[in-house]
């Protein structure tokens, strides 16, 4: 397997892409964390956590309770996975929000929400996280960001600045601290079929992507017939978490059906 013996910590992954990833790699022989505000996945016809699906494959999984925008949440969660697992190998910033609005129609409180979750907590974890994926043969960071931060879209200033954001981070990480044996590599998807409700809650019983206009309406985005399964995401994880990809860092993979080549 790919991931024998290695230990990881993914945010956000309750749901949606976060919890791909974290099964991906347990499948492949990795220990999850799974830092979360919550602990019950958002997905539609979900009902186990992702610790108890990791578990499920045969890893070794523990669940913390986590926003990252508290420093000390963030620390916790570290030490929960150095505690159980002995050490960590990789961290994936995972965890983002979104909410809608041009610039002049983006209140204060909105744009500062979501730069201290998608960027800045994105940065809590990783200086929480560095000192142990330093002492590890195989220090892997994984920022998830978006296509978003390549091109521009509607109605979404705050969500493609801190996309732009992590798009670069992840390049200033690289230089500096591949040198030192971890590398950093960000994932930038496209649309994706998360089985995540409409409104965001696990309250509303059908998908996104059961409405067929809405669904018709991000297939006509892309070059490929469909758009992406979380799984898509979740085996490019792997692959740069993988000693296969040891070459490779300060890259960031874009996994969007040809969204951004049009």
């Amino acid at each position: 397997m790919e991931l024998e013996g290695r230990a990881a910590i993914v945010t956000g992954g309750s749901s949606g892409i976060g919890r791909a990833i974290a099964l991906a790699f347990a499948r492949e022989g990795a220990d999850v964390a799974v830092g979360d505000v919550r602990e019950t996945p958002k997905d539609v016809g979900e009902s186990a956590s992702t610790a108890e699906r990791v578990r499920e494959l045969g890893g070794e999984a523990v669940f913390c309770e986590t926003d990252i925008t508290d420093p000390e949440q963030v620390t916790d969660l570290v030490d929960a996975a150095v505690d159980a697992f002995g050490g960590l190998d990789v961290l994936v910033n995972n965890a983002g929000i979104s909410r809608d609005g041009t610039v002049h129609e983006t209140s204060e409180d909105d744009w500062n929400d979501i730069v201290d979750v998608n960027l800045s907590g994105a940065y809590r974890c990783a200086k929480a996280a560095m000192p142990h994926l330093l002492e590890s043969d195989h220090g892997r960071v994984i920022n998830v960001a978006s296509q978003m931060g390549f091109v521009g879209m509607p109605e979404s200033a705050a969500y493609c600045a801190t996309k732009g954001g992590m798009v670069n981070l992840t390049r200033q990480m690289a230089v500096d601290y591949s040198g030192e044996g971890v590398t950093v590599n960000g994932i930038c998807p496209g649309p994706i079929k998360t089985s995540m409700s409409r409104d965001g809650s696990a309250d509303d019983p059908k998908a996104w992507y059961e409405d067929e206009e809405e669904l018709a309406h991000y297939e006509e985005q892309v070059l490929t017939p469909k758009i992406g399964e979380p799984e898509d995401v979740g085996r490019a994880a792997v692959f740069i978490a993988s000693d296969g990809a040891r070459f490779m860092t300060g890259h960031n993979l874009v996994i969007d059906g040809g969204y951004v080549a049009k």
